[in-house]
């Protein structure tokens, strides 16, 4: 059974010069009359271009690459992120995606509130959510920072609450980037454990 098709996605990003401070007038009338001047001379950057790619259920796939060359756009549109600029995506089930630090968290929130939150954005019921919510306390090891708010949280604590939450939920799919890299190697271990434990089910 398919879980993931992709056909001819191609995805594309207008790259603008960046934005600068100007202190004086002249700068800033300068600036101006050169923006109108190349205002239409915006680059285009292809992220992805003609992708086709068919996984199925029970496969683990790994994509490899240069920096910049299109891994995070990929998993952001398998995750439904980003939409295709062409193409189609097909995605079957639920998905439990880990990519980039913090994405999905509300940094004003409690890590008992992001739990919900990114629980009820995944398809679960609040009753579902509280029935798992101790298991993924506890595999996070958050329990003396569960009601604290999420900003005051280590970059390690929030990998390993986003990583708990996205394997508890139950997924049919999920998606990591290069974000348990930010664990330390005892978490990893227990990572790539859970990992292997969750590819028997598939």
């Amino acid at each position: 059974m398919v879980a993931i098709k992709l056909e001819n996605v191609s995805k594309i990003f207008a790259r603008r010069p960046l934005k600068r401070k100007y202190t004086t007038l002249r700068e800033t009338l300068l600036h101006y009359f050169d923006w109108l001047k190349n205002r239409e001379r915006v680059r285009y950057v292809n992220a992805l271009k003609d992708i086709n790619l068919t996984i199925e259920r029970g496969e683990s796939v790994g994509i490899i690459g240069m920096n910049g060359s299109g891994k995070s756009t990929l998993l952001k549109l398998l995750a439904g992120i980003y939409k295709p600029d062409s193409g189609k995506v097909y995605v079957k089930g639920r998905v439990a995606s880990l990519i980039g630090l913090g994405i999905g968290f509300h940094p004003g929130f409690t890590g008992r509130e992001n739990i919900f939150i990114n629980g009820i954005i995944l398809g679960l019921s609040k009753r579902e959510i509280k029935r798992k919510f101790d298991d993924i306390v506890k595999f996070a090891e958050l329990e003396d920072y569960i009601d604290e708010p999420v900003r005051i949280y280590s970059d390690g604590m929030f990998m390993r609450l986003g990583f708990s939450i996205a394997t508890n939920v139950d997924p049919d799919i999920l998606l990591t980037d290069d974000i348990l890299a930010v664990g330390d190697e005892y978490f990893q271990h227990r990572c790539a454990e859970k990992i292997a434990d969750f590819r028997k089910l598939a």
